[in-house]
Order: C-alpha cells, then sequence, then structure tokens
C-alpha cells in the first residue's frame, strides 16, 4: 500500500483487485445502513494497469494499537466489530463469476455459507479518533489464503480474528495481554447476531484455527531480523498458541462469553 496526500493506493493482479474493489464498495453500503462501521471510498480502479485508490483516512488506530495502550474503548469496539462482522455475513453479496470457495475443510454444508471479510483481523479493524467510528479495512482474504476466497464458513472469520487478537500479544506485555477477554467481548459482539448452537461444527473448526495459527506464526518468524529478536518472537507465539487453544477448547465446552 503507497500513500500520496488523501489517496491510499493498491497495486496488484487486476482481477483480485476487481473483487476487492466491488466488496469494499459493497460493504460501505452495509455500513452506512447499519451505523455500525465504516469502509473507506474506493476513489477509482484501473484494470489495465492493476492500480486500486481508495479514500485514506488519517487519524487511525488499530484495535491492536488500542490493545496495546489500554484504551478504556476497545472492549465497546470489538464487541460493535462482532456486531459488524455478523452485518456483514448476513448482508454481503456478490456476483456468482467472484464467488471463490475457502478450501474445502473451512466450507459449511450447503445453505449455510456466506461471502467473507476475508482478513477480519485486528490490524484492519480500525477507530478512527476524528470520527468516533469503528473502519474495516483490507477486503482481500489473507496472504496465508491465498488472497482469493470470498465464500465459505463464516467460522474462518469469527477465529481468524480471534487468533489475531493472541498472535498479536507484544512480547514485554505477553504476561499481562488479556486475548481472553478481548476474544469474548468480540464474540459477545458476533453471539448478538449469530446462532452458535452448533458447537459440534465450531470445536471442528477450533482444532483447524488452532494449525492456521501455528503455521502462520512460523511463516512470519523468519522475517524477524536477529536470532535476539526471532527466538523471544517464537517463544511467545508457542505461548499464545497454548492459550488460545485452552481458550477455544474452553468454548466449546462452557460456551463463548
Amino acid at each position: 500500500m503507497e500513500f500520496s496526500g488523501n489517496i491510499a493506493r493498491k497495486t496488484g493482479k487486476p482481477s483480485l483487485l476487481a473483487v476487492e474493489a466491488l466488496k469494499s464498495q459493497r460493504a460501505g453500503e452495509i455500513g452506512r445502513s447499519s451505523g455500525l462501521f465504516y469502509v473507506p471510498k474506493v476513489i477509482d480502479f484501473d484494470e489495465k494497469t492493476g492500480v486500486l485508490e481508495f479514500e485514506r483516512l488519517k487519524g487511525l488506530l488499530t484495535l491492536l494499537d488500542l490493545a496495546i495502550k489500554k484504551d478504556q474503548q476497545l472492549f465497546g469496539l470489538l464487541e460493535k466489530a462482532g456486531n459488524a462482522l455478523a452485518a456483514i455475513h448476513q448482508q454481503l453479496v456478490l456476483p456468482d463469476e467472484m464467488k471463490y470457495e475457502l478450501p474445502p475443510e473451512w466450507v459449511d454444508p450447503p445453505g449455510e455459507n456466506v461471502f467473507i471479510h476475508g482478513d477480519f483481523a485486528c490490524i484492519n479493524v480500525c477507530f478512527h479518533e476524528p470520527s468516533g467510528r469503528l473502519v474495516i479495512l483490507d477486503w482481500s482474504a489473507a496472504p496465508i489464503m491465498g488472497r482469493t476466497p470470498t465464500f465459505g464458513s463464516r467460522f474462518f472469520d469469527i477465529l481468524w480474528f480471534a487468533c489475531s487478537l493472541f498472535h498479536g500479544a507484544p512480547s514485554k506485555s505477553v504476561l499481562s495481554w488479556d486475548a481472553e477477554q478481548m476474544t469474548r467481548a468480540f464474540f459477545t459482539g458476533c453471539g448478538a447476531n449469530v446462532s452458535f448452537k452448533d458447537l459440534n461444527r465450531f470445536e471442528t473448526y477450533v482444532t483447524k484455527i488452532c494449525r492456521l495459527h501455528k503455521k502462520h506464526a512460523w511463516q512470519v518468524a523468519p522475517r524477524q531480523r536477529s536470532l535476539i529478536r526471532g527466538a523471544p518472537y517464537i517463544l511467545v507465539q508457542m505461548y499464545m498458541y497454548a492459550r488460545l487453544c485452552l481458550f477455544l477448547r474452553k468454548c466449546c465446552k462452557y460456551g463463548f462469553t
């Protein structure tokens, strides 16, 4: 992503950017009608060159930023993020030619799948301080999923966000990083509009998201610039991985809030 004045510019494969542009526009309509969130407007899309331009919002803080700052607004925003994701799953519709399924292990029985955000993580869900709005960015699928999928189980988005809260734990504050309470607030928001009655199905996805979390952590590990930085990162991720798996299994047994 490049920034120029009031424009955020993204370049890439035209077919993928075309999907992201339309998803962003339709999600923006859902955000405006529901009043739950805002999506930066698409300013221009050049299909020939693969350049997508968005409105640039200044004064954005990710939910991860707020968690690190221990901002008092965080838990209310996490619950609102859950409300927003539920509205997206209920209302987002794309043309059939843009329906690209997640891998088979993340696809529900026919009739139960939805169009997904694809990379719903605490670094893509933000708070815009000037307006006080929740802002949702980056409507392409997560790199670990190939950036292509648009359709599948809603549990992918829900659990990927939970995964991001655990993965985002700063090394210096890992022992005081309350990912469990943050995730409960988010689940509470999801549960206002999304049924979690099928605990057996949720439990199968818990095992899969734990595997995906571990894979993602190990993919990021080589980016650490030195052994001094890399070793603490790996230790923190191993610790948070264990906490994530334990927490989600408790959710399966005792409920989500």
